[in-house]
């Protein structure tokens, strides 16, 4: 009786620690998400992705790990995708996704409006270059379809990296696999009935000779937000670009409308929820 009481107890702690570090696993490992970031390991870290319902979230962490293959090999940056459900106001439940083979990288994961398609950017065997642009359905049950390549239209031989959706089908990504300003030059592609428009360089107003990582719009106010290292030194900080005037004041860069990028808004279809696949 006293053994099986001592059991009991123990099994009870076991478990309760178990809990408590997976829970505080799980906030370590949310806690750099949530905002975007610098990091020592990969430069600009975009912030965590969430549905719209506040329900779910997408981010991606790296850490060093020992190769498939070479026993005296060093350990590599591998980057993987995770999600987070929002319970009672915590994220909770931090899941890794399978989104690509092991050893191979998933990073910067961008959620489709209607929470049906994870876009995110990796090197796994079959890329056209070292990084490339990947959509995949996001299943009822949470789990992901296979990972489709977006092709050509988007991806180069080069890296693709930081997709992020804009109202619902404008696809944003960072390149340097194409004819551009320097560094990594930012663009934007429809993806629409499963098909993809060219891609388009948003133009000298919102790229520049550095890196541009990442752009966020707010229309209402006819302004745009970049992130990139074009500061002194490289440092990485958001840019302020606002349309219709063609002077520059401190962090702010005001430019007139640029061609490009407005075809690229304006061009309004209908988005479905179906895989990718490219034609």
């Amino acid at each position: 009786m006293t053994r099986s009481l001592i059991y009991s107890l123990l099994f009870s702690g076991i478990l309760m620690y178990s809990q408590n570090t997976n829970a505080q696993m799980d906030k370590d490992l949310v806690s750099h998400a949530m905002e975007g970031n610098l990091s020592t390991l990969d430069g600009y870290v975009p912030s965590m992705t969430v549905t719209q319902d506040g329900q779910t979230a997408y981010f991606s962490k790296a850490t060093y790990q020992k190769p498939l293959t070479g026993v005296f090999s060093k350990k590599e940056l591998i980057h993987e995708i995770y999600r987070a459900e929002n319970i009672n106001g915590e994220w909770k439940n931090v899941t890794k996704m399978e989104v690509c083979p092991k050893y191979a990288s998933a990073k910067h994961p961008t959620i489709s409006d209607d929470g049906r398609r994870l876009f995110f950017a990796s090197n796994m065997r079959g890329s056209y270059g070292k990084y490339d642009i990947y959509v995949a359905e996001i299943k009822s049950d949470g789990s992901l379809g296979v990972s489709k390549n977006l092709g050509p239209k988007v991806n180069t031989k080069e890296d693709e990296l930081y997709p992020n959706l804009y109202n619902g089908t404008l696809l944003f990504f960072a390149s340097e696999g194409r004819d551009g300003y320097g560094g990594l030059d930012l663009y934007a592609t429809q993806v629409v009935l499963n098909t993809l428009t060219p891609s388009v360089n948003l133009g000298d107003h919102i790229n520049s000779d550095r890196d541009d990582y990442a752009i966020q719009l707010s229309p209402e106010k006819g302004l745009g937000f970049v992130v990139s290292n074009r500061g002194q030194n490289h440092t990485i900080s958001q840019y302020t670009v606002a349309y219709g005037h063609s002077k520059k004041e401190d962090n702010r860069y005001v430019v007139e409308r640029d061609a490009n990028i407005q075809t690229a808004m304006n061009t309004t279809q209908e988005y479905t929820s179906t895989s990718f696949e490219d034609k």
